[in-house]
């Protein structure tokens, strides 16, 4: 009686059960139509409302959109990835609104919508010329409709974490980078089959440059498709720390792209050679972050229209973060925008367990979140200045995530 007592006790520990969690992924192609390209505008170059790549015909890959849904017992955490530099306010909303309009049975408050970053995709926030009313109606059903595909074809899974590092350095000058790859395997609880890969890297998809005139998802691309080729399941890639990381090359083409790609792909297969099982109960946390916006370009892009997102009438905007926690060694957090290292590696260090997900443009794309004491301090450098929503947003955004995950 004792020896069946142990075993129901042991069984009930979150960190050595499974308890049921549960997964389902779906994915898109949401590359503009024929008819939808002369209204299309590529983001990522250029000042604002200078960026001469619209109408773009062509391309080398098609972009996606890919979803991630996460259940366990009353649980969820869902995840809408979007091959873009960045989604704005109003479309997020508008997502969200119509997941509710057509079911009830995936959670609005866990659902994330995030960009994986890449240049050669199209301008969601409309600081590049954006995009045309024909594709945003569009997209905001295939986002909606493709995360209620996931939610139902969701099934128990067993999870393995790894981590590796690759080498991608830190262009603002610092000897300071987050140069690691965390990943997740996801696999069928029965068959053992691959269902997906949850790959977090920090660097700008930007080996592409302003020249390039072809949809692209960048070096992602070619990342993704080496991973589901040699592993099987579908791969979700989503940015960490990007403000200040990227893969210094100077060559800035399609092959090379291809070639960075690979290299980080087999790094991750590589290291699934010493995965770790992932054990335990889904948790999620929601802090909330309010903060004004003092940068007068943004101000006058958001009031001309031409900026998608939300500012009260204090000229504050306010999002949601999520904190999200799989057992005792596994966490994930999700960040407005792009932090630059000297910001994000001090958060993810405070996180709990082993393996750490910091998801950029999480929820919101709010520009460059810089320390205080970086901010202006960089020779001849003043590109994150120029898209921060103020000089004090990193110090504070850092605080709330702090007091919260302490």
């Amino acid at each position: 009686m004792k020896t069946l007592s142990f075993i129901f006790v042991f069984l009930c520990i979150p960190q050595f059960a499974f308890a049921a969690l549960k997964i389902g992924v779906w994915k898109e192609n949401i590359t503009p139509t024929l008819s939808e390209r002369p209204t299309s505008c590529m983001g990522g170059y250029g000042l604002p409302l200078t960026n001469p790549r619209c109408g773009i015909t062509d391309a080398h890959d098609y972009l996606s959109l890919r979803a991630l849904f996460m259940a366990n017992n009353d649980t969820q955490f869902s995840l809408i990835v979007f091959d873009t530099t960045g989604v704005g306010d109003a479309l997020i909303n508008d997502i969200r609104k119509r997941v509710s309009m057509l079911t009830n049975k995936v959670d609005v408050d866990n659902l994330i919508i995030a960009a994986t970053h890449t240049h050669a995709g199209l301008d969601y926030q409309g600081i590049w010329g954006g995009i045309g009313s024909e594709y945003r109606s569009r997209i905001v059903d295939i986002a909606a409709r493709a995360i209620i595909q996931a939610q139902s074809t969701a099934q128990g899974v067993k999870i393995f974490a790894a981590q590796t590092h690759v080498p991608v350095s830190n262009r603002r000058g610092w000897g300071i980078v987050d140069d690691s790859v965390t990943t997740l395997f996801f696999d069928n609880r029965k068959t053992d089959q691959p269902i997906a890969t949850l790959v977090n890297l920090s660097a700008h998809p930007t080996i592409l440059d302003g020249n390039n005139i072809q949809y692209s998802s960048d070096y992602i691309d070619s990342l993704r498709t080496n991973i589901e080729r040699k592993r099987g399941g579908m791969v979700i890639f989503v940015n960490g720390i990007l403000g200040d990381a990227q893969f210094n090359t100077a060559e800035r083409t399609i092959e090379k792209a291809n070639e960075i790609g690979k290299l980080v792909a087999n790094a991750i297969l590589e290291s699934e050679k010493a995965k770790q099982r992932v054990m335990g109960t889904l948790n999620v946390t929601t802090m909330t972050f309010t903060h004004p916006v003092s940068n007068t370009a943004i101000l006058q892009l958001q009031q001309s229209g031409a900026l998608d997102i939300n500012l009260d009438d204090k000229n504050q905007i306010s999002v949601d973060l999520k904190y999200v926690k799989i057992g005792r060694y596994t966490s994930l957090l999700t960040f407005p925008g792009e932090a630059l290292s000297r910001l994000g590696l001090p958060i993810k260090y405070k996180m709990h367990g082993k393996y750490h997900l910091f998801i950029g443009l999480a929820n919101a794309s709010y520009g460059y979140f810089i320390p205080s004491d970086e901010f202006g301090q960089i020779p001849v450098r003043n590109t994150e200045e120029r898209f921060s929503m103020d000089k004090y947003a990193g110090d504070e955004i850092k605080r709330v995530i702090d007091s919260s995950i302490k």
